[in-house]
This record gives C-alpha cells, structure tokens and sequence, in this order.
C-alpha cells in the first residue's frame, strides 16, 4: 500500500471507527450532564450547549448517518441502475423515452426542496427525508447508467456476440459487467458522497433527526452559537463529516484508478526526470 493510499484509508477509517465502535466506547463516558460549553472531565474536547462530553457525543453520533447512507444509496442505485439499464437496452425509442422522460423532469426539481417538501409533510420523518434523498439520486443514476450501457450495448463485441447464437445471453450479461464495473463502482462512491451531503444538509437545517440527538451534522448546527466558547463542539463532529467524505472520494479514485492510466503517468514523470 502507498502512502498516499494510507493516508487517505485513515480518512475514511476513523469516522467509520467512530461510527461503528463509537455507541460502546461512549457508555465509557460518566453518567450526567456538566457545565454547557465548557471543560469535560472526561475528554479534552470539552461539553457541548446541553452539556454533553463532545467526544461521547461524537462517539455516539455516526451510525446513524452511515446506515441512512448506507441503505439510501443501495436502494436508490438498485432502481436507477435497472431503468438505466432497462432505457440503454430498449429496442424501441418510445419505450426508452417512456422510462426516462419522468426522470428527466424529476432531474428538473432542486434536491434539497424535495428534502424539505418531505420533511414539511411528514414531521421531519427519518425514513422520509431518507426517501426522499434516494428519489433525488434516481435520475442521475439512471441517466448515468443509461450513457454508460448504451456504450456496452452498441459494442461491436455486442453485435459478434449475437451472431453467435447458443449461450448468448450469458455471455452477453459477463461482458456488459465486466465494461461496466469500473464506470458504475465510480458513480456509485459520488453517489455516497451525494447522499451524506443531503442528509447532512437536511439534518443542519433541523429536517431529520432529532434536534437534541448526538448526529454529526446536527451536533455541528446546534453547537454553532458556542463556536468561540467551545470550538471542539462544532470542529470534531464537522471534521469527520469531511474527513469521511473527502477520503472517500479520494480513496475511490485511487482504487479505481486505470493501470494503464497510471503506467503512462509514471512513465512521463520518469522521463522528465
């Protein structure tokens, strides 16, 4: 592994530690509220504005936002993915355009007033806003996956494949997941990084979570007026929020990097030397 890749798994790493392991490590923490906005016994990071150790708050923050996330984007990957898919391989325009035209006016709407439009209707419902993430990464996904397909599937390779008759469409479905692959496992870690933004974004604005819960993105949007008295309440939670999405763009583009790409990069910075 290269360093660079290390540093950027440890970006990924620790909030996903802190998410996964953090519930445990928090029960750790003394029982009891102390001074808001000021020092812990506890921890350095001191309390937040209800007088929360702001590390057992962190702690107990992240698993939330990583399962909605989690299970947002599959969802929404799953139903994108097969209209995309299903528009690429239409054997007529009017069938394509029957299964994108919708999208495309949904692609229309802004992501957030959807978020806030389901917020508004249902109370601040959890599984609403996340509901309404997922149908704001639809159309692009299918959009996504419909240019990517129709690649696959205007292929040459396709066409010789279909003249050769038996086992065809075995065939067909291991060289179209092999092409798409790369391009999809792309899409899908900036989808991740969409999904996180939104549903911090709508957590920020006091659209999905409780408003007294220990979330990240609440944290930071409850603490702020303690920002000079107690920068650690909204710095902790904000920097792993950006620790884990930019690591995670970064960490994607380096796994997903092409080797032949790469080989050329380096043969060029070898010879300039």
């Amino acid at each position: 592994m290269t360093a660079k890749r290390a540093l950027f798994s440890v970006l990924v790493a620790v909030p996903v530690l802190f998410a996964l392991a953090g519930p445990w490590l928090a029960d750790l923490a003394p029982p009891g509220r102390q001074a808001p906005f000021g020092p812990s016994a506890w921890s350095p990071f001191g309390t937040d504005r209800l007088g929360r150790d702001v590390l057992a708050a962190a702690l107990q923050g992240g698993r939330t936002l990583l399962v909605v996330t989690a299970v947002t984007v599959l969802c929404a990957y799953a139903i994108g993915f097969t209209v995309g898919l299903l528009a690429a391989a239409a054997p007529k325009p009017w069938l394509e355009d029957l299964l994108m035209r919708p999208l495309d006016v949904l692609l229309c709407l802004p992501s957030l007033l959807i978020i806030i439009v389901a917020a508004v209707r249902t109370s601040g419902s959890t599984v609403a806003v996340a509901a309404a993430v997922g149908l704001a990464l639809v159309a692009p996904i299918a959009r996504f996956v419909r240019m990517a397909a129709r690649a696959v599937v205007q292929d040459p390779v396709m066409d010789a494949l279909r003249m050769q008759g038996e086992s065809r469409w075995h065939r067909y479905g291991r060289y179209a997941a092999r092409e798409l692959a790369r391009p999809v496992a792309a899409d899908f870690g900036v989808r991740v990084a969409a999904a996180i933004y939104f549903l911090s974004s709508a957590n920020f604005l006091g659209l999905g979570f409780d408003p007294a819960s220990a979330d990240w993105a609440v944290t930071v949007a409850a603490n702020r007026d303690g920002l000079a008295e107690a920068p650690w309440s909204v710095f902790l939670p904000g920097g792993l929020i950006a620790a884990l999405v930019v690591g995670l763009n970064l960490l994607w583009d380096d796994l997903l990097a092409d080797p032949r790409a790469l080989a050329v990069r380096d043969a060029l910075r070898a010879a300039r030397r």
